[in-house]
């Protein structure tokens, strides 16, 4: 009787590991570094770089707290620093600010240029079917860098979503400051 109720239970058990495993997502978010702005990721065509008009299909849209500065105005003490190298337009996301990068279409990919990365800075994907993903701080760059907010690093970090479709980018920031350019991605055909 001992043996036939542990087998129950060990069977209950697999059968709950099995529905845990058919639960999960169906693919990962696979994120992969480059050390400098250009060239984009293979596949990858320009969005926004906050310089030139923004693709078709796609809206980009800020609250007060966000908005788009010159990197040839190098360093805002203590509000924004350009990315590394960038002397053209990025955006800025301070404390309680938002941009948000909308989509028509799907997105299989994202990246963008990062400068400073910080422990308060946010992106979260949103997609089909509820798909929702969040990366904060280090993790953003797959915490492959510090989130120091050392100014030196800069870095075009690009997501591949797998199975899942985006549709809507919403960066975030509960600091001064968020700052990145160059908006890039692969839109489903």
């Amino acid at each position: 009787m001992q043996n036939r109720t542990a087998l129950r239970a060990l069977m209950a058990s697999a059968a709950l590991a099995a529905a845990v495993t058919l639960a999960a997502p169906a693919s990962a978010l696979t994120i992969t570094l480059y050390p400098n702005d250009q060239p984009l990721p293979v596949g990858q065509t320009m969005i926004d770089d906050f310089d030139n008009a923004i693709a078709a299909g796609f809206t980009f849209t800020q609250n007060a707290n966000a908005y788009v500065r010159s990197g040839a105005l190098g360093l805002d003490n203590g509000v924004s620093a350009p990315p590394p190298g960038d002397v053209t337009n990025y955006e800025t996301v301070l404390s309680n600010g938002l941009a948000t990068l909308a989509t028509s279409g799907l997105l299989t990919s994202f990246s963008f240029y990062l400068g400073s990365p910080d422990a308060y800075n946010t992106v979260t994907f949103y997609g089909l079917g509820g798909y929702q993903q969040t990366l904060s701080g280090a993790a953003i760059l797959g915490a492959a860098v510090n989130a120091d907010g050392d100014q030196g690093v800069g870095r075009r970090v690009s997501y591949d979503f797998g199975t899942e479709r985006v549709n809507r980018i919403v960066f975030a920031s509960s600091g001064n400051s968020f700052e990145f350019d160059s908006l890039a991605g692969t839109v489903q055909a």
